[in-house]
């Protein structure tokens, strides 16, 4: 049974950015907003389209506006809104997961004849640039040339840019491809592992020393690998989860009222089937949608989660006897 807004005619139902993504194509980080930070497009369109939603229409205009934009060097920027146009002006803030979440969003939406050459010519570009931020003595990626510091959820989304890659060599029957894809990603996991887990303490968020403890990038970070398919060794992802949960669960509720809803927590709900979390997390989120705290990765979870509902469950969105404070 398709549930409400889910399925039309046995279709997922489409992610529509109103507000955020342009005519032209182009996906604002805030509603309405005038700057561009094209990581946070290209991570909202590959979350929705995790959780379930047709996210093809929005990725494919999203692709076709920043494909001319990438730099010869490989690199993107972030853009700003002047005279009716979208300049770039100013750095990406971290080179090294912008590249990877671009690479795998053109191999999660690359049309079913296969990757454009134009596609595959910006995919090259990205990855040539990617590897030169490897540190050869760590084996993680630093977050760019003249950043040589390492970020463990950065490296985390690398992670999970090469398999998607690997999974789509395979699609395509390259196996030669797939294979050293696949190689590259598990060794990458090996040192994500050796450069920031501490056993006992947690994941380190970063090489460089930290002098105080935040609920992002600090708490976040200790269950964010899930996603990647990352786990310490002698533990299961399902425990991990659950004593975050445990522990974290009310402050991570609370967030939308003085920071952002970090719904990115929600997605690692999702992947281990806590519902109730995930309801939670919407229905405390709802009144703060397209607010100063809410940009387009939020609204893109949102949406997802919410294409989900039953209509009895869109009437009394929260179940009897569900704690959400």
């Amino acid at each position: 049974m398709c549930a409400l807004l889910l399925c039309v005619n046995g279709h997922a139902s489409e992610l529509r950015l109103t507000g955020y993504q342009r005519s032209d194509g182009a996906i604002t980080t805030y509603y309405g907003g005038d700057t561009i930070d094209p990581y946070f497009a290209s991570k909202a369109l590959l979350s929705a389209s995790d959780i379930g939603l047709d996210a093809r229409a929005a990725a494919r205009r999203w692709i076709r506006w920043l494909l001319p934009r990438q730099l010869k060097s490989g690199q993107f920027e972030r853009y700003c809104l002047v005279r009716g146009r979208f300049v770039g002006c100013r750095q990406a803030d971290a080179d090294d997961a912008l590249l990877a979440t671009w690479m795998e969003l053109l191999v999660r939406f690359s049309p079913p004849e296969g990757m454009p050459p134009a596609w595959k010519r910006s995919f090259d570009m990205s990855s040539r640039y990617l590897d030169g931020l490897r540190d050869k003595r760590l084996g993680v990626f630093n977050v760019a040339s003249d950043l040589p510091v390492a970020l463990m959820m950065d490296n985390a989304e690398i992670s999970s840019a090469f398999k998607a890659v690997a999974r789509y060599a395979q699609a395509t029957h390259d196996k030669e491809a797939a294979e050293q894809w696949t190689l590259k990603a598990q060794q990458l996991d090996r040192d994500i592992l050796q450069v920031f887990w501490q056993p006992g303490r947690g994941f380190a968020v970063s090489t460089q020393a930290r002098d105080k403890t935040e609920f992002y990038p600090d708490t976040v970070a200790q269950i964010f690998p899930i996603l990647s398919g990352i786990v310490p060794d002698n533990e299961r992802a399902s425990a991990r989860y659950h004593a975050w949960m445990k522990q974290h669960r009310f402050v991570w509720l609370q967030m939308p009222e003085t920071d952002y809803p970090w719904g990115l927590v929600a997605l690692v709900a999702d992947k281990m089937g806590d519902a109730d979390a995930i309801t939670c997390w919407r229905v405390r989120a709802t009144q703060f949608r397209h607010g100063t705290h809410w940009n387009v990765l939020e609204e893109a979870l949102y949406q997802a989660f919410e294409s989900r509902l039953t209509p009895e469950q869109a009437v009394a969105p929260v179940p009897g006897g569900l704690r959400c404070r």
